[in-house]
């Protein structure tokens, strides 16, 4: 009785592992990576609303010299302010890359930044610097922004 048992038992372990959903790793770090690439296509554009929308709810941005923006009306808002800034304009030096956890569920992409802005003189300045996003996906399979943070390559500022 007791080699049955252990052999229904070893059937059924073997029968549920076989039933567990497989995770396509490489699937889903290419869906992260296309994310970003949409991401980094609307900053580039100025599209506020195409760029809002790669936020989750409940999302939380962390600017350069800034507090920590959180919620979609929060980063709507912040972002609203940083499109009108005179002379914006990004680019996206390297085409970053994803990676994905072996769950399937979270991921971050990495990259960086060239953004320039005119100064109080009118004159065009360039910052370069870093992005991370951390990804989480969604219920119905999108992949979503749950925090966002860049910072500068420059020198740290003096005290």
């Amino acid at each position: 009785m007791k080699t049955l048992f252990s052999i229904v038992a070893t059937l059924l372990v073997l029968a549920i592992s076989g039933c567990a959903p497989q995770v396509d790793i490489d699937a889903e770090r290419a869906a992260v990576l296309e994310a970003f690439i949409e991401a980094k296509q609307a900053v580039a554009a100025k599209d506020m609303e195409s760029f809002v929308s790669i936020f989750a709810d409940g999302a939380s941005r962390f600017p350069p010299n800034a507090p920590r923006v959180t919620g979609n009306d929060a980063i709507r808002e912040f972002v609203s302010e940083w499109f009108a800034a005179p002379g914006l304009a990004f680019s996206f030096p390297e085409p970053g890359s994803a990676e994905v956890s072996s769950a399937g569920d979270l991921g971050y992409t990495t990259g960086s930044y060239e953004v320039t802005v005119n100064d109080a003189e009118g004159n065009p300045v360039t910052s370069r610097g870093k992005v991370v996003v951390v990804w989480k996906k969604q219920s119905d399979g999108t992949w979503k922004a749950v925090l966002d943070i860049w910072n500068s390559d420059g020198p740290a500022a003096s005290e």
